[in-house]
């Protein structure tokens, strides 16, 4: 995708100011999950260009909270005025939890692995000043939280993006497996030599085509199968077997055997209509459905590391599940879904993480 085409229809204009009306120059002015940044002049103003849709606008200047602003583009200027509140340091923050050495590499290996994966992108990328982050571990919720003052600065040399990551929530839940990440990204291209640049080009274009953002893309679009997608409803239910097993067992009885699995999950082999999964209402798009769906990418088969932790015969095409917490979930043309946390994805898409992440001007 061009960026010199996607990024040039509609203007947003808007001013930075601090509570008391006074302009906020060189304040930092960007596009969550994408290139696009500016920043204000001397009187505190701005300018950015954007296609018609739905962004998160984020507005961040030292001594001062960030700010976040959800704006909508319909092919005219729209002005913002965006009020600065003065940075406040909670109590919670300056409260240091005594961990040890050992805990503390334990907790960090743990966050590498949920935030950039563990695949080989994974593996060139590097997180700046690593000692600015922060964990708590609660023992008896078995919940692992992590926070930092500061933005992550991630230099990715597999896709060849400087990563500025705000990390707003980063919640690791040991008793459902349950990981919530939260933050918004600011993309900066990375120069190097013709070959690598054409090497990264290559590997951004790998890296989107399967992903959350593609497969949001094809069915705005309603190009689910053209694009290389096979949606089946799934069903997951307690396994009667398995209930009658710990019934006999509790009892005092004995069964020889194998213990049957606790939940029992099978594929519906009939083709899902678009009109099952979204509904459109005043020209917008949300995902609408109850349950659980399997969506599987038949142009790219999933990564060797990926199949040895999971089976240890064969590579299969890239395999995931996903549902729904709300009602309703927003998707946008350029692929992005609102709220990012009312999306659960399961299999392949769990697996790979910010290291393959591309920005939506990509």
């Amino acid at each position: 995708l061009s960026s010199n085409v996607l990024f040039s229809q509609n203007s947003i204009k808007g001013k930075v100011v601090d509570d008391h009306s006074l302009p906020i120059s060189n304040a930092e002015i960007y596009i969550d999950n994408s290139t696009i940044q500016t920043r204000s002049n001397n009187k505190g103003e701005f300018e950015l260009n954007l296609p018609n849709g739905q962004y998160n606008l984020i507005v961040r200047a030292n001594l001062f909270e960030n700010y976040m602003l959800n704006v909508k583009t319909n092919n005219q200027t729209n002005f913002y005025q965006v009020v600065l509140e003065p940075e406040v340091i909670g109590l919670e923050e300056t409260i240091v939890q005594a961990i040890s050495k050992e805990d503390r590499l334990y907790y960090y290996q743990t966050f590498l692995r949920l935030f950039l994966g563990s695949n080989e992108a994974a593996k060139k990328c590097k997180i700046e000043k690593s000692k600015d982050l922060r964990f708590r571990y609660d023992k008896s919720t078995r919940q692992l939280s992590v926070t930092s003052r500061e933005p992550l600065i991630i230099t990715n040399n597999h896709l060849g993006y400087k990563i500025e990551y705000d990390l707003i929530d980063f919640n690791v839940d040991f008793k459902t497996n349950y990981v919530l990440t939260l933050g918004t990204t600011l993309f900066t291209e990375l120069k190097s030599s013709a070959s690598k640049e054409n090497k990264w080009k290559e590997n951004r274009q790998k890296s989107y085509l399967g992903s959350v953002t593609h497969f949001m893309k094809a069915l705005y679009d309603d190009k689910i199968e053209g694009q290389g997608y096979d949606i089946k409803r799934l069903i997951r239910k307690d396994n009667p077997d398995y209930i009658k097993f710990k019934e006999e067992t509790l009892l005092g009885g004995r069964i020889e055997g194998k213990v049957p699995p606790k939940i029992i999950t099978y594929l519906i082999n009939k083709k899902v209509p678009n009109d099952s999964l979204k509904v459109v209402e005043n020209n917008n798009q949300y995902l609408y459905f109850k349950g659980l769906y399997s969506v599987e990418y038949k142009k790219e088969k999933e990564d060797l590391e990926y199949a040895k932790q999971n089976r240890a015969n064969y590579i299969s095409n890239q395999l995931s599940i996903f549902s729904i917490k709300s009602e309703l979930l927003k998707i946008e043309e350029n692929g992005t879904y609102y709220h990012p946390a009312d999306l659960l994805v399961e299999g392949y898409w769990s697996w790979e993480k910010i290291a393959n992440m591309v920005p939506i001007d990509y």
